[in-house]
């Protein structure tokens, strides 16, 4: 109940805003994390491009990634240029022809080009939803929409994904017309929001030399750590279940649409969260991922397992959108630059993390999949006790 009161809260709001502005505004975090919903297409891909090097046909997950990466610095610089609404609306119009072109097109090369396009489009409109959300919302309000946006997001990857499968049984190539979401997105986006002018931040952060703010690069390093150890779920889950012997690939699907459940859980209570927790949300949150590591470990059955992987996913959507809230609260007329800091080194964590975690392995030596998230538990309650050292001595001058 407390949920749905939120839900209808968020969306209502406590100013002259039309309600359907921030239902549209949020409606584009379900485009964020969807460039790995066609991850099930790859052997079928393979299969039909027996030619194409195994490893490259496996890029097309992992490329939009790298090139969100590249495109999140610009993003800003290209809505000063355009309008901030406008490049939205290309960011997402890319997401959508080169997110169904594969549909169409027989060469690999130009399907390749398009999970490029693909990641461009969204690493143009990904930073610039924080800007907008810092213009229309204050204090609580604004600390909920960030909150909703980090469930929107995991909405958004499981209904793609789920999608995806469904189309599967027809053909793979049939499964990309799932980013027809995007669509009605661009629609109600072009509808309901209203465009907002950067160039007051702008010189608001001229005026202040862009100095970024000291926490924000250890909020980056945080971030690439812990996005690295999240990612290391979707990466072995059906590892383990094998190595565990009680599931197959069907039970690890199921299992990573459930840390989805508790990622979007955390999402819609955030705002509920944080005013309980305050600045302890961080060393609460990465107990809580440390003992859902520890779990997954020695997980017996399906059920521990389940309840493991929701852990999992409420955790850690609990400390990404306070990061992001944090640094749009701490950094002044330098939000801009700091978020798109974050969103680099988020997407760095998460297209590195399988070279990562196999790096991590072959320095310790593992030799079950069980090593590693005790590994990664033990790293998650040192961060833990950290950041509650730092809460501790910073509590005093505050």
């Amino acid at each position: 109940m407390k949920t749905t009161n939120d839900l209808l809260y968020i969306l209502k709001g406590d100013h002259s805003l039309n309600p359907l502005t921030k239902l549209s505004l949020l409606s584009v975090s379900l485009l964020v994390v969807s460039g790995g919903a066609i991850a099930a297409n790859i052997p079928a891909i393979m299969n039909t491009y027996p030619h194409i090097n195994s490893t490259i046909v496996e890029l097309i997950t992992t490329i939009p990634s790298l090139f969100i990466i590249l495109t999140v610095p610009f993003s800003h610089i290209v809505a000063k240029k355009i309008g901030c609404k406008l490049s939205v609306q290309i960011g997402i119009s890319l997401v959508l022809s080169a997110g169904i072109m594969p549909t169409f097109i027989q060469s690999f090369w130009l399907l390749f080009f398009c999970r490029i396009l693909f990641g461009i489009g969204v690493g143009l409109f990904n930073p610039l939803l924080f800007s907008l959300t810092k213009k229309l919302y204050q204090g609580k309000e604004f600390s909920s929409v960030i909150g909703f946006q980090s469930a929107f997001e995991g909405i958004g990857g499981m209904i793609i994904t789920f999608t995806v499968g469904q189309l599967l049984i027809m053909n793979w190539r049939s499964s990309f017309f799932a980013y027809l979401l995007a669509l009605p997105i661009l629609l109600l986006f072009t509808w309901f929001v209203p465009d907002v002018s950067l160039q007051e931040e702008d010189n608001k952060s001229m005026s202040e030399n862009q100095k970024i703010n000291t926490s924000t690069y250890a909020y980056i390093g945080l971030l690439i750590v812990v996005v690295t150890i999240y990612m290391s779920v979707t990466v072995k889950i059906a590892a383990l279940l094998l190595e565990k012997g009680f599931g197959n690939a069907t039970n690890g699907s199921n299992l990573l649409a459930l840390v989805g459940l508790g990622a979007m859980t955390a999402g819609a209570l955030f705002g509920q969260i944080v005013t309980i927790t305050k600045k302890w949300t961080l060393p609460i949150s990465f107990i809580a991922l440390s003992s859902s590591m520890f779990m997954i470990a020695c997980s017996k059955n399906l059920a521990s397992l389940s309840v493991a992987v929701m852990l999992c996913g409420f955790s850690f959507r609990t400390f990404i959108p306070y990061l992001f809230n944090e640094v749009n609260q701490e950094a002044k007329g330098n939000s801009e630059k700091s978020t798109s800091l974050l969103l680099i080194g988020f997407n760095i964590g998460a297209a590195f993390a399988p070279i990562s975690i196999s790096v991590l392995g072959n320095i310790l030596g593992f030799k079950k999949n069980t090593d590693i998230f005790i590994t990664e538990g033990i790293i998650m309650m040192l961060l833990a006790f950290l950041t509650a050292m730092i809460v501790i001595i910073k509590r005093p001058n505050e």
